[in-house]
């Protein structure tokens, strides 16, 4: 029964996010503010493919730390969920994402129409100032950043380091209140996941984080509050809703498959460049 329903999800899915490309055309031309409510919306239709076809539903804890306007967001990235959620949560996210997400036909168009805020990873330090300024002009408008400090979904259980780009905001905008965010998404809908279980996931947003650390203490701090109470929900969830037990064999699989994407994407990347070194050495 669990399979049917998570089978039935995925054709709702992706037959939803095709549709919506179709309508996405039209309205791409009006703005910015339009492009974001048809996120919302879309985001809000598969939550309730979610809770109709596979019984997944939200639960939202902290909104007492969640500031009114501008704020930073740092959270957990498991899965697609919380790309989902925090555009049913928040007013008007901005995502920091990777540059290549962009170049997807329309909906790369419209990650940028929406004024998501795309990256460059292989820029170094030009990569960082761009994200600064795109958080700016973010922020400037009211809206709240939302970044993943791991950079990439990751399976729960693991213990991925979490990138600087985090400590740059918070040294950028030392007015603007950074948030912590726990989840525990990947025990409902895995990243490589076929199945989708029923129950509770979690957001959680947890106090902000003190004014005026340095770099060391606050990546140690923000990092050992997100992932000890993500460990917490994880456990919490696993009990709750009779949810397949995670083992070390899981985390290592999952770690050692990323590990073979970011090889093959590094490759891709580095052949362009033999290629241009060999129309350059003299025949």
């Amino acid at each position: 029964m669990r399979a049917l329903r998570a089978f039935l999800f995925n054709v709702l899915f992706f037959a939803g996010t095709a549709a919506l490309c179709i309508v996405l055309i039209p309205v791409m031309p009006f703005g910015r503010k339009i492009n974001q409510w048809v996120g919302h919306t879309w985001c809000r239709l598969t939550q309730g493919m979610l809770a109709t076809s596979v019984g997944m539903y939200r639960r939202i804890r902290g909104l007492e730390n969640l500031p009114k306007g501008p704020c930073i967001l740092v959270a957990k990235h498991q899965s697609a969920w919380e790309t989902l959620t925090f555009h049913t949560v928040v007013p008007d996210p901005a995502y920091i994402l990777k540059k290549e997400l962009t170049r997807i036909p329309l909906m790369g168009q419209f990650l940028l129409l929406s004024g998501q805020i795309a990256v460059d990873r292989s820029a170094g330090s030009s990569a960082l100032k761009d994200m600064i300024k795109g958080a700016e002009r973010a922020l400037a408008d009211g809206r709240q950043i939302v970044i993943f400090p791991e950079g990439t979904r990751t399976p729960p259980g693991s213990d991925r380091p979490y990138h600087p780009g985090i400590y740059a905001l918070y040294k950028a905008f030392p007015n603007v209140p950074v948030i912590p965010v726990a989840i525990n998404s990947g025990m409902f809908w895995g990243r490589h996941s076929f199945m989708k279980y029923g129950g509770e996931v979690t957001m959680e947003f947890l106090p902000a984080m003190e004014p005026d650390l340095d770099r060391k203490t606050f990546m140690k701090t923000i990092k050992g509050r997100i992932d000890d109470r993500t460990r917490e929900l994880e456990r919490e969830a696993q009990t709750e809703f009779n949810l397949p037990t995670l083992t070390s064999r899981d985390v290592e699989i999952e770690e050692a498959r990323e590990k073979a994407e970011a090889e093959q994407q590094e490759a891709k990347t580095a052949i362009p460049m033999k290629s241009i070194d060999k129309e350059k050495t003299p025949s």
